[in-house]
């Protein structure tokens, strides 16, 4: 039988830590997706929010990590477009959903001594995470980066059909309303610059 991983795809799709340990081992670029903080898990923080985390501990070693939201999927897209034209080659892209953890990874104890389990929590569907990866992907297609998994290519049709009523959809969601909704606001208001979470860890 076949191991999954979408590894015949310059675009893939998966959800939390665990999707992107299957489907980001070999890729140049892992996009975490996180749209709204407090549902994200640990441990590096984005600059200009408070709390939105991604499990880097859990991620895979290699790809550049980028922080993905609805506000700067056209300078995912670019450095994308970057990373080919430094490789000559092109640029294997994971868009890894975040999802709704009810708990951090490793619990409130574990989470707090900064440790981890082995195997990681499985995020629940979050809507405004699919979108928001949908619209990642969107962006790659349109600049030409088009050979997406069927994952991939899910997620962007979500965007795509649903984009016009984004906003609201993620306003009503059901992590939207766990948040207060001024940090709601500030979540969507994030602006269009490309934040690094880890550089790329691949030998030279």
């Amino acid at each position: 039988m076949q191991e999954r991983g979408q590894r015949g795809y310059q675009v893939r799709f998966g959800w939390g830590a665990a999707g992107a340990a299957r489907i980001a081992a070999d890729a140049h670029l892992l996009v975490w997706v996180d749209v709204l903080p407090a549902t994200a898990t640990a441990t590096a923080p984005r600059p200009g929010s408070d709390g939105t985390r991604a499990p880097l501990a859990l991620l895979p070693d290699g790809p550049e990590v980028v922080l993905g939201h609805l506000g700067n999927v056209t300078a995912v897209a670019e450095r994308v477009l970057r990373l080919q034209v430094d490789r000559g080659d092109r640029c294997v892209v994971a868009v890894v959903a975040a999802g709704h953890l009810d708990e951090p990874v490793g619990g409130g104890t574990a989470d707090d001594a900064g440790e981890f389990p082995d195997v990681p929590a499985v995020p629940e569907f979050a809507v405004e995470d699919l979108l928001a990866a949908g619209a990642v992907v969107d962006a790659l297609v349109t600049s030409g980066v088009d050979h997406t998994s069927p994952e991939a290519a899910a997620a962007c049709a979500a965007w795509t059909g649903l984009r016009q009523a984004a906003t609201h959809l993620v306003t009503a969601s059901e992590s939207a309303g766990a948040l207060d909704v001024d940090r709601v606001h500030a979540a969507l208001a994030v602006g269009p610059q490309l934040v690094t979470l880890r550089p790329s860890t691949e030998q030279a």
